[in-house]
């Protein structure tokens, strides 16, 4: 969305000089005590905290605290000062109002001083009251929701909000959220009432209650579970953290709407085998399966956009890396690898030419529109075990792709070379 957002933090503060010699503490040293801290404070909020060392000698730490909000980043150089940048829009007032309290007890404990907001607008926004950033939110929602309702009255399909970039999803609906799609009805009723929009909020209270637990879980569900057996590394990890999340919340609140069938997959797939496991599995089994799509957007196939240009039909339940310019997506004995480049004034045929010399005598040649690409079809036992492997070359004016499909079953060739067929520029 294009309209100015709500619950952001952009706020500089001081360190103090402490010690017997009253001397500013290194980036590497406040940054190790503020990571330090974090982690034992907030051991059951805190999803995950990395630390990086700038060229410039600052140190950064992104805090992860919830899966609909990017990091939080604070920055720290060696005069002292001490930035923090964060956005929350998609997670809520109840999660900006909570990192501005982790904010306020940062420099109780290191003796940061911030700004205050009585004078610095951004200190304002990084504390402010409950009601003035409900009243933000709400008066940023609402808008938000009517732009998304113009572009389904001109005709466009599934719009997303809050969802991750680079990704679009397959469901059925009007809208993609972070907690699920919503249909036309639905987009016409919140825009009406805002606070009827509020069920895409993960937290809306202030305080962490059930309810903003099992949103978080449903969040992860909607958005990043793959509906397979954890695989590749991290994987299990995320099937645990939405199991731990829904074992908190229940107790908290056990006549909230739990996603008992998605619940019970998610033990059954990760062989989670304790008493809440074995509730939502004895739940999902008397229930049955709850009315609408089941949770998860990638149960579907999804469509990849990197670098100005798009992958369509790819498995939902691909991983994904993005890494130095390159998205790489696999899974079930399928990846791929897409990196893209700008090629300036260069023709696509030139690019082509530049780049696609070595393909040999067996060039398979594509034209689809302003697209024109060549590649081939191999097969690479480097590895000891020989796989299939389409190399593909793709252009249109300014632009340039190039792509590598690998897959162990030799039915998949066709596949293959769809795939590399069907790439554009988007």
């Amino acid at each position: 969305m294009s309209r100015a957002r709500p619950a952001s933090i952009s706020l500089s503060g001081m360190a103090s000089r402490r010690g017997p010699v009253r001397r500013l503490p290194t980036p590497g040293r406040l940054t190790a005590d503020i990571e330090t801290w974090l982690t034992a404070e907030y051991a059951t909020t805190l999803r995950s905290i990395t630390r990086h060392v700038r060229p410039t000698g600052d140190e950064r730490l992104l805090v992860d605290f919830h899966p609909a909000a990017a990091p939080v980043a604070i920055v720290v150089s060696d005069a002292g000062r001490v930035d923090v940048t964060m956005e929350a829009v998609y997670a809520g007032p109840g999660y900006h109002r909570f990192v501005g309290r982790v904010l306020e007890r940062l420099g109780q404990q290191f003796s940061i001083e911030w700004p205050a907001p009585s004078e610095d607008p951004s200190a304002a926004a990084s504390f402010s009251d409950r009601a003035t950033t409900e009243r933000d939110y709400l008066g940023w929602l609402g808008p938000a929701l009517a732009d998304v309702q113009a572009a389904r009255r001109l005709g466009s399909g599934l719009q997303h909000l809050g969802t991750p970039s680079g990704v679009t999803y397959s469901i059925g609906g009007a809208l993609a959220t972070v907690l699920g799609p919503r249909d036309d009805a639905w987009l016409d009723a919140a825009i009406a009432d805002p606070r009827l929009a509020i069920d895409i909020v993960p937290w809306w209270a202030d305080a962490p209650d059930g309810r903003s637990l099992m949103n978080q879980a449903l969040v992860l569900m909607w958005l990043e579970i793959r509906w397979r057996r954890p695989a590749l590394e991290g994987e299990g990890e995320l099937f645990d953290e939405v199991h731990r999340l829904l074992s908190r919340a229940y107790p908290i609140d056990p006549d909230l709407p739990y996603p008992w069938t998605a619940w019970a997959e998610v033990a059954t797939l990760r062989g989670i085998d304790d008493p809440m496991a074995r509730q939502a599995i004895a739940r999902a089994e008397r229930d049955g399966e709850p009315p609408g799509a089941p949770i998860g957007y990638r149960r579907l196939p999804v469509r990849i956009c990197h670098e100005g240009w798009v992958l369509q039909g790819v498995p939902g339940s691909f991983a994904e890396r993005r890494i130095d310019g390159e998205w790489w997506g696999g899974g079930a004995g399928r990846g791929i690898t897409l990196a893209a480049v700008d090629t300036g004034t260069m023709s696509s045929e030139a690019f082509l030419d530049q780049v696609a010399t070595g393909l040999g005598p067996d060039v398979l040649d594509h034209r689809a529109g302003p697209v024109v690409g060549r590649g081939r079809l191999t097969s690479d036992a480097s590895s000891g075990v020989a796989v299939g492997v389409v190399e593909g070359f793709s252009a249109v004016s300014g632009s340039g792709a190039v792509i590598r499909i690998v897959f162990d079953d030799p039915a998949d060739w066709q596949w293959a070379l769809e795939t590399w067929r069907g790439l554009a520029p988007g």
